[in-house]
């Protein structure tokens, strides 16, 4: 009986797991309806499952169960998106410095093996790889600073920003930007410059939130140019 608890509880585990990377790889988009129906049988698993896995990333931020009407892929708006990274901000700095203390010349080797598969899952134009790969670079730099609270906190909220990252890879130039600090960052941590990681801890998270924030005041000013425009032709054709 023990054993069966066990393993229903390593099952619902890993089917949060997979919600969860089903949204961060970007198969449900941000303010996505998630129709636990359709999920329990696209999942083959319990809708009660889906159900309580759905509560679970609401705690995380990544999902948002309104009352009356289920759950959507939760989406940010500017004043929440500027909070968020100016604590990452000073979280990933200080990993990074923290990171200097341990860094050792096979972890040198091993993070410029990880950035040539970022570069490589971009040039393969594989996408999801490509985001893995960049997050398995950070992972990487942010365990050397040895602490897992820390570890714990910046996860946490990259993951609320996940919105961001599908963004930003769509743009060729802030991707060109992004492989060419993965270089930088290598380079910083195998002179321990600690001036250079905290500019690159600071300019790296920075494209992907100035990029999707100028998409974000773009798409609000098209919308209100259209309203006025359907109320513009309203009045004149009463």
């Amino acid at each position: 009986m023990q054993v069966q608890k066990k393993n229903l509880k390593s099952e619902f585990e890993g089917l949060v797991g997979k919600l969860e990377n089903m949204i961060l790889t970007g198969v449900f988009q941000p303010r996505e309806r998630l129709i636990e129906l359709n999920l329990a049988k696209a999942l083959n698993v319990s809708r009660f499952w889906i159900r309580d896995a759905l509560k679970i990333l609401e705690t995380k931020g990544i999902v948002t169960v309104i009352p009356y009407k289920g759950a959507v892929v939760t989406d940010l708006d500017e004043d929440v998106i500027q909070e968020i990274f100016e604590v990452r901000v000073a979280l990933e700095t200080l990993a990074t410095r923290l990171a200097c203390n341990h860094v050792r010349p096979t972890d040198i080797s091993v993070l410029k093996r990880m950035a040539g598969h970022v570069e490589d899952s971009y040039t393969r134009r594989d996408f999801e790889t490509m985001i893995t790969a960049n997050s398995n670079f950070h992972d990487y730099i942010f365990k050397l600073a040895k602490n897992q609270t820390l570890l714990q906190m910046i996860n946490q909220l990259r993951a609320r920003c996940h919105i961001l990252r599908h963004t930003s890879w769509s743009s060729q130039r802030i991707v060109t930007e992004i492989l060419e600090e993965h270089r930088q960052f290598v380079a910083a941590l195998e002179k321990r410059d600690l001036q250079a990681l905290e500019r690159l801890a600071r300019d790296h998270i920075t494209h992907a939130k100035d990029f999707y924030l100028f998409q974000l005041q773009t798409r609000k000013a098209l919308i209100g140019n259209a309203s006025r425009k359907r109320k513009k032709t309203g009045e004149v054709q009463s």
